[in-house]
């Protein structure tokens, strides 16, 4: 049987944690491979059928990969390969009556036509094909295509999910400099979550983190913040669940056991999050420090940030081993994760 082929879109960076998800969750599914910000992979299974890939910002249906030239009169050639789909790939089985549809288009290459000009000659295509049965409009649509043009080669996708995927359709509140929950998601991913886990986030901001956390089993979580309006928000977020306990907390003077903890997590203060009155170094070598105290032997953190002298350096009085686990572009950013162990 001829699989469906999907991509998923993810944080530039976190291609590799998405691939061990996706073979994880979809074992079924044939990877395909992965580009900068997306990987791509087959399933016979319908989409409703698949299981919510956490680390994953949004899913397509791969509709068509053709080549395309540079100038502009080759749009004609990209109209009519978009026009020989099959209706039924444009048209979801939900889909009835007239609907109105978007086309969002991005372009890499030396190219004489704009990814605007792209997106009307695909347009044209879907009209040419579907006739009356869908209708271009930008402002409400519940359909939306992606097109994807890098030099000689293009890409044409049907956009499966929505904004509420990524924030899992929940009404949240976010504190300043908030994580993404897919982004959170990869950092519990890469802790490798186990049922027995006793689980900290030092400086849980609105809870991002421990909430991803609870997609798992787990013995206990823990978290807190200096902030008593993040603390709030990430109650409010988290909710009550058995073994969970949030609170006011600085996360140099940790209030718990040595050994405590099997895992943590920790989105560190770092770029515009860093308090203009703290130095980082210092910082570090505090909050570091506390990590290690309550670590048990063979424990293992896993945290953001772009200050990577600061962190190796705190990792070193610390006594903590720090690898670099995997390299982001986030909101203009640079940061990277790293994991930290203790023996």
């Amino acid at each position: 049987m001829l699989m469906t082929r999907y991509f998923a879109t993810v944080l530039p960076g976190l291609e590799d944690v998405l691939t061990a998800e996706i073979r994880t969750r979809l074992p079924e599914a044939a990877l395909l491979g992965a580009e900068r910000g997306k990987v791509i992979f087959a399933a016979d299974l319908p989409f409703d059928s698949f299981p919510l890939l956490r680390t994953a910002d949004n899913l397509y249906r791969l509709l068509l990969r053709f080549a395309v030239g540079p100038h502009k009169s080759d749009l004609v050639r990209l109209e009519r390969d978009v026009s020989e789909l099959e209706p039924a790939d444009l048209l979801p089985g939900w889909a009835k009556g007239k609907i109105a549809y978007q086309i969002h288009a991005s372009r890499v290459g030396p190219h004489t036509y704009s990814r605007f000009e792209a997106a009307d000659a695909a347009a044209r295509g879907i009209e040419r094909r579907c006739g009356r049965r869908l209708r271009r409009d930008p402002d409400s649509h519940a359909l939306e295509f992606r097109l994807d043009i890098a030099h000689d080669r293009a890409a044409f996708s049907l956009r499966l999910t929505d904004a509420a995927y990524r924030f899992r359709g929940a009404q949240r509140t976010f504190t300043r400099a908030a994580l993404r929950p897919t982004v959170a998601h990869a950092l519990v991913w890469l802790s490798g979550p186990a049922p027995g886990d006793r689980f900290v986030d030092p400086c849980c901001g609105s809870g991002t983190l421990l909430g991803e956390r609870l997609a798992y089993p787990y013995a206990a979580l823990a978290g807190g913040d200096l902030s008593e309006e993040a603390v709030a928000a990430a109650k409010a977020n988290v909710g009550t669940h058995p073994g969970v306990r949030i609170r006011h907390w600085d996360a140099r003077r940790l209030p718990l056991d040595a050994a405590s903890a099997d895992k943590i997590a920790a989105n560190l203060p770092f770029g515009r999050q860093i308090a203009a009155d703290e130095p980082l170094a210092a910082l570090y070598r505090g909050m570091l420090g506390e990590m290690r105290r309550v670590l048990a032997p063979g424990g293992r953190a896993i945290v953001l940030t772009d200050a990577r002298e600061a962190l190796l350096a705190a990792a070193a009085d610390a006594q903590l081993r720090a690898f670099e686990k995997a390299a982001l572009s986030l909101k203009g950013l640079q940061p990277s994760v790293y994991a930290l162990t203790r023996d």
